[in-house]
């Protein structure tokens, strides 16, 4: 294990955490439903000679761009031992064994290393800079602030990489999320990310969600909260400590009761895990007659493209998938019920949620 650039993984990674496994290829870990032995995640670089991400002398080229149908794609490039059915979620996925990680890339230290070092480019400013102004003016604990894509493992280029910054833990996420009024009132350097800024990422998703149109996404996108520092994009996202997720991988089974995604009109009611990868939402869905009249209860989203988008009272319309949560416990007490998950590998492209009556304001 290379101590030059990271740090022994931890029992269990955290959503977006990035590691590299024997042959060079780099992951990133997707959720916070993860397995001990190994890690739910997509292959997001890979080593290739005409790669334009550049670390330690290395050129990689990016597979992953965003969505389920990317993700899938990386099952295609991995060994067999990669891909594993996994009895949580009731499907295929890609998870790495731990046994393969020989480098992880701890999105702390290296926020920690340009904090104590300095900045070496723009970006590392950048990145330095709204650590610093996320203390400074929301009180967010530096050690809870990481810097994560490209920049943990010394592979972006100031001329196209993304800045993007996890915050950790439900107290911190919570002082994010209630601020950035106060981050732009009180700093005149950050701004938040126009409408009309979005309009490539929006048609991105219209492409790869063709059902979707783009006063859809306009309403939706109308309520995404981004920072812009010196003009440049900068996402912080928030990202649960391994002891607050609140499902554990392996005390639950997903059952799939339709082969294609259907359509289902719920209220959602926000959780306090609404901000997350898979986000939670709490759900009265209609009566189907798929389930003899019972009712959906449980929203789950993992397509990231909709994350930090509904409020709370939303009247939505989903297209997702329909399944049964079985509780796995040691008495056989508790009851199943029903979820709709948005960001399966089956309904890639089809899965989607649209507002149908916005919560009162």
């Amino acid at each position: 294990m290379s101590q030059e650039s990271s740090t022994e993984p931890p029992s269990v990674l955290r959503d977006r955490d990035v590691f590299q496994d024997d042959k060079g290829r780099v992951f990133v870990a997707h959720g916070f439903i993860q397995p001990i032995d190994r890690t739910v995640s997509y292959l997001k670089y890979i080593p290739d000679s005409t790669g334009k991400w550049i670390s330690r002398g290395v050129r990689f080229k990016r597979v992953f761009s965003g969505g389920p149908q990317d993700a899938s794609k990386g099952l295609l490039q991995v060994e067999n031992d990669y891909v594993t059915m996994d009895p949580h979620f009731g499907t295929e996925l890609l998870e790495v064994p731990k046994s393969h990680i020989v480098k992880y890339f701890h999105p702390e230290t290296r926020m920690n290393e340009i904090l104590n070092e300095g900045a070496r480019d723009s970006l590392e400013e950048h990145a330095k800079r709204m650590a610093e102004t996320l203390h400074d003016t929301l009180g967010i604990k530096l050690e809870r602030i990481g810097v994560a894509g490209s920049i943990s493992w010394h592979a972006h280029n100031p001329e196209f990489s993304d800045i993007n910054m996890n915050v950790y833990g439900l107290d911190m996420t919570k002082r994010l999320q209630e601020g950035y009024d106060q981050m732009v009132e009180e700093n005149s350097h950050i701004r938040i990310r126009k409408l009309d800024e979005w309009c490539a990422t929006i048609d991105r998703l219209i492409k790869r969600v063709p059902a979707l149109s783009k006063r859809d996404l306009l309403f939706l996108f109308s309520r995404r909260k981004e920072f812009v520092i010196e003009d440049r994009y900068l996402g912080v996202m928030p990202s649960l400590l391994p002891y607050e997720a609140p499902i554990i991988h392996g005390t639950e089974s997903y059952i799939s009761l339709t082969s294609e995604p259907i359509r289902v009109e719920m209220e959602l009611n926000l959780t306090s895990y609404s901000s997350f990868t898979p986000a939670l939402f709490d759900c009265e869905s209609h009566p189907l007659d798929l389930l003899d009249g019972d009712r959906v209860s449980r929203f789950m989203v993992y397509d990231g493209a909709f994350k930090d988008l509904f409020k709370d009272g939303d009247r939505v319309e989903v297209h997702g998938t329909l399944q049964q949560v079985v509780p796995v416990s040691p008495d056989g007490t508790e009851k199943s019920f029903y979820q709709m998950m948005v960001g399966t590998k089956v309904g890639a492209g089809r899965e989607f949620i649209r507002v149908i009556e916005p919560a009162a304001e």
